[in-house]
Order: C-alpha cells, then structure tokens, then sequence
C-alpha cells in the first residue's frame, strides 16, 4: 500500500517540475515586459493656472513621451498618495477603474500599488485611437468591483481630469474620446472599456494669453499659492465643517466646478475652428448639458458661468467668422430660493451630516442639453454614464479647489431625486448626479 502511494507521489513530482519548467520560459518573458516606473516628478504649475490651461489637444508630434512624464501623468491619474488613499475619490469608497497604457511594443496594465507598469499584451495597438499619439491610454470599469456604472464613471471622470491638468503641466497634451475601441486589446469579460485618451507633444505649443475680459458682481479668480501636485496629494475630504466662506472662497469653489478660462487661447490647431476660452472640464461634443446650483445659508441659486453659456451654437458661429474672437465671461448666480435649505438638501443626500457645510454645490443634468438640435442625440439612458464622467470632473475640481484654499469638501450621491427637483424648482427633464459640500 505504501509503495503505490510513493508511486503515485513520484509520478505526480515528476509532472509538477515537467510543467513547471515547460511554463518557465513563458513567465521570464512576461516579467521581463513588467517594469517599475520612475518616480513621479512634482511640478510646481499653480492649481488654478493648470485649471484656466485645461484644452483637449488632438494634433501631437511624433516625440516619444518620457518614462518620467509618463510615470507624472499616471500618478497623478490614478496613484497613491498614502498608504490608504487614491489620487482620486472614490464615490461610496469605492475604487472600480483600471488604466491601460498602450505602447509600440506592447500593452500595459497600470500597478497603482507599485507603481508600475504590468506586461499584457504583445503588440502595437495604438491604432485604435481617434488621435495618433505616442501612446493610447485606456480607462475601463471593473464590473466585479462595483455594478454602479453610473458612480464609477464619475470616478474615471476624476482620473480623466487629472490625466488632462497634469498632461497640461508637463506641456503634454491630450483629448478624452470614446473608449469601444479599447476592446480590441481582448479585455477580461468583467472590464468594460469607457475612454481613450492619447497622450503626446502638441504638434501646436501652448499659446495662451492672460486676457480675463470679466464682467460680473462675483470676485474676480485668484492664484492660491497651492501647485497642483501639492493639491492631488494634499486633498482635503471631510464630513463636518464649521464657520462660513467667505464670497471670495465660495466662488472658487464654484467657478472650478464649471466656469470658463481667464486665459485667451492663441495657439495654432488644424480644426476649422478652434475655441479660444476654454472651460475648466471637457464636455462630450462640447454640449456641456451641466449645470450647478449652490445652497447656503442665504439661498438656494442657479450657477451661470457666462451669460453666452446657453447659445453654444451662437459661440460656434462666431469662431468660425472671428476664429480668434476673445469671448468675455459674463457670469453671475441667480437665486431660487430665499433662505437656508441645506438641512432639506443634505437629508436627501447618502450623508445627512452635509447639512454642516456652508456651501452645497449640486451638479445637474438638463437632458434637453444633450440632443441640440441638429446634433447627436446622448439624452438616452445608455448614454448616462457621460455625463456622470463630466460631473465627476467638476466634483474632482471642487475637491482640488477647495484644498488649496484650506479648505475641505466632499462628495456624495443624492439618494431622493424627485425632493431635489422640488427644493431647485425643476421638472423631469432635469436630473440631479452628484452633491460637493464645501466648508472648512
């Protein structure tokens, strides 16, 4: 009986270490494709410089992009800023993403935890791109990590953010298109590919002027002296504030979330026209159907980050006749309600504790925003996820705002849609995503 059961053993060793050395050569050549990334540079752009230079770049040169610019714009995408915490906030706590970096030689998947970048895939699949660049970066939802597709766009909405500001501070550039493609790399049947984002030199430099033309009552956008790497790392997140803003505070806030450039943008481009005051987030086909609402203590009111806001076809037609016109930004808040309705406001949100912040920025969708007439049609549900990447941008900005005014904000889910219509005095075709309080 024992010597069938040393048989049995024998036979069964000598078949591990055949497997074992017959996959060895497979493994060497996986690792040897695995490689740690430098480590990330820190610029010194002020926070709300990189905001006003935020543009979607489409045109790149055939420059390589440096490990190290590479390694910059990964961190700041989707990296680690302590032992805990991402670069980005994750909505209910949740982290869902994952980033591909497609190169000559091969795809990678990002290692946020080691900083690194993980062989999978022989090959150059940088075709899939809208744009030619050096390299193809793609964000994907993990479906296995959360179902809430919604929440997690919102999230790769933040990375993608971050992957545009930090681009833009390093002189790269880059453009957020769409993501199917994505998965032609063969991806896992739990990943859905959401956005690709070429990453590259502009073939045209940055070219832009301090031209501010603001008429408004609201104060005028400041410097912090906060860079933007100090601001990833530094993020401030809370639950309970104390104290008021002042105005100055409350609109840099504000302005972050949606509002436009005090730049005027005077570089070069192939598109037959180019627009040359940009906004502090990208919006797909340029619809910006968003539009934010702030509760205080005083009020409840309507954000307008410039008066021409509504008439997107009126500012086309006025590119394409003055392609270098310098549109003013005319903004202003109109009030809804009178009085405080932040306690009404935070008991319908996911975290009652809200109440506290002395300001409570809403994002909101106006779903006759997204089908212009003449244009695509993005108001259906499969399209939804969109607009939660946009509204999760300009959440990510208020965080980042907010932390360099020594401030702390937040964000959290609305959980009762039809009380928040009723408290902003809107109907059905309006939709509220997502709530930021702010305070100190």
């Amino acid at each position: 009986m024992k010597k069938n059961i040393y048989k049995k053993g024998l036979v069964v060793g000598i078949i591990i270490i055949f497997f074992g050395l017959a996959v060895m050569p497979a493994i060497e050549t996986s690792t040897l494709n695995d490689y740690p990334l430098p480590p990330p540079t820190p610029t010194e752009m002020i926070l709300e410089q990189s905001i006003f230079r935020r543009s979607s770049i489409r045109d790149f040169t055939d420059e390589l992009v440096t490990d190290e610019d590479l390694s910059t714009v990964l961190w700041a995408a989707y990296g680690y800023i302590n032992d805990e915490n991402r670069t980005v906030h994750g909505i209910d706590g949740i982290h869902a993403a994952h980033i591909y970096v497609l190169k000559e030689d091969a795809v990678y998947k990002y290692h946020a935890l080691n900083h690194s970048l993980i062989f999978y895939k022989t090959g150059d699949y940088r075709d899939i791109g809208q744009y030619d660049a050096p390299i193809q970066i793609g964000l994907v939802w993990d479906k296995n990590k959360s179902s809430q597709e919604n929440y997690v766009a919102a999230e790769i909405g933040q990375i993608g953010q971050n992957i545009q500001l930090m681009a833009n501070a390093l002189d790269l550039g880059t453009v957020v298109t769409v993501g199917w493609p994505l998965a032609e790399i063969g991806l896992p049947s739990n990943e859905v590919a959401k956005i690709i984002m070429p990453l590259g030199h502009p073939k045209y430099p940055y070219d832009f002027i301090y031209l501010p033309l603001v008429l408004s009552f609201l104060p005028r956008i400041k410097y912090s002296n906060t860079s933007l790497t100090t601001a990833i790392e530094e993020r401030n997140e809370a639950i309970y504030w104390e104290d008021n803003l002042t105005k100055q505070e409350q609109t840099q806030a504000i302005w972050s979330s949606y509002g436009f450039s005090y730049l005027f943008d005077n570089s070069e481009s192939s598109l037959d026209y180019y627009i040359r005051r940009h906004r502090t987030v990208p919006s797909a086909h340029g619809y910006y159907p968003l539009q934010m609402y702030a509760v205080t203590e005083t009020g409840i009111y309507r954000c307008v980050p410039n008066i021409y806001n509504p008439l997107y076809g009126f500012i086309t037609l006025i590119y394409e006749i003055f392609p270098k016109f310098p549109i003013p930004v005319l903004a202003f808040m109109l009030k809804i309600r009178k009085g405080d309705h932040r306690e009404e406001m935070a008991q319908c949100s996911s975290q009652p504790s809200i109440a506290s912040a002395p300001l409570l920025i809403i994002s909101v969708l106006n779903l006759k925003k997204t089908k212009p007439i003449g244009c695509d049609d993005f108001s259906g549900e499969e399209f939804r996820w969109l607009w939660y990447f946009e509204a999760g941008a300009s959440a990510y900005n208020v965080l980042l705002e907010a932390t360099a005014w020594n401030l702390s904000a937040n964000i959290v889910p609305p959980t009762n849609i039809e009380s928040i219509r009723s408290l902003l005095k809107l109907n059905d075709n309006f939709i509220p995503l997502l709530i930021m309080p702010v305070g100190k």
